[in-house]
């Protein structure tokens, strides 16, 4: 998680935001959740006003955070000899992987398709890393949370 302090008209605000997908972010803005997709980029005119957005020390550990009614919260737990795990954003079935143990991935780059309620849904890499595990097969059932890949813990 990151936390930011933005200033929008003189008045500073909090926002701490966790990368859940690529293009998916869970966001607390002066302690309200808010659960935000990126649309498409735009590039601003001359003259529109823009927050000036300030980097600050890292929040506590978002395992303890209270989760807004009907959105769960899980924090990618840490992967055994460090690193992290990216579980399943819901239960459903592997259909297909698109990653090996050992390949470097960019951030949005898809991994896997998971089947759920007849929908094909693209995993993405939240972040840049090396893969270091893959933790399904095509055809295995996941439930939500349940690892589909390891990262290799970068330092």
């Amino acid at each position: 998680m990151r936390r930011y302090t933005i200033e929008v008209d003189g008045r500073p605000f909090v926002v701490d935001v966790e990368d859940e997908a690529a293009d998916r972010f869970y966001v607390e803005v002066d302690g309200q959740a808010f659960d935000v997709t990126l649309g498409s980029a735009q590039e601003l005119t001359s003259g529109e006003p823009t927050p000036r957005i300030v980097p600050v020390a890292r929040p506590p550990a978002a395992a303890g955070r209270a989760a807004p009614p009907g959105l769960p919260r899980q924090a990618a737990p840490p992967a055994p000899g460090g690193g992290t795990t990216l579980g399943a954003p819901m239960p459903g079935v592997i259909l297909r992987l698109q990653v090996v143990a050992g390949a470097r991935v960019e951030r949005g780059q898809d991994l896997a398709v998971l089947e759920a309620m007849k929908m094909e849904n693209v995993i993405r890499a939240p972040h840049a890393g090396l893969i270091a595990e893959v933790c399904v097969q095509p055809g295995d059932k996941v439930g939500h949370g349940q690892p589909i890949v390891r990262f290799a813990a970068e330092g």
